[in-house]
């Protein structure tokens, strides 16, 4: 059951950058004028997928969630889920951070979009089966194991 919720994670943060670039496209001149209401948008979405993972994290869920049939998975298990959590708190820091310092000035809202649309990513790579997974889950491993030992 809460397998079927593991594309929300990527996909919040992919969803809120797209919609945000229709609406900057759409409307250039207001949006970049609305810098609190898209750093607001962005930092909930991000908090929202932080959330969900945290709770299949806790839960130890573990599968293959396919995603547009048989073209796309998504491989859950301990290692994708927690370090897909460290780079969304990351992420959800860098975003508090560049709220707080970052001057309000024209290409603002670009940068979050950005900023929202990279951590999207980050967390799609996390838990694709690839080439990506195979190279940070020996290194997950490995801090498990020396965290263990001490």
């Amino acid at each position: 059951m809460l397998l079927n919720f593991t594309w929300l994670i990527p996909g919040i943060p992919i969803i809120a950058s797209v919609f945000i670039t229709v609406l900057l496209l759409s409307f250039s001149k207001t949006m970049n004028r609305l810098t609190k209401p898209v750093s607001y948008i962005f930092i909930f979405s991000l908090a929202f997928s932080e959330i969900i993972n945290f709770i299949l994290f806790k839960n130890n869920t573990v599968g293959n969630n396919l995603i547009l049939g048989r073209k796309f998975e998504l491989v859950v298990d301990k290692s994708a889920l927690f370090f897909s959590e460290l780079i969304g708190f990351v992420f959800l820091l860098i975003m508090l951070f560049s709220f707080a310092k970052l001057q309000r000035r024209n290409g603002y809202v670009r940068y979050f979009i950005f900023l929202g649309f990279f951590s999207g990513l980050v967390y799609l790579f996390s838990f694709s089966g690839s080439l990506f997974h195979d190279f940070y889950d020996p290194l997950i491993s490995y801090l498990d194991n020396t965290a263990i030992s001490t």
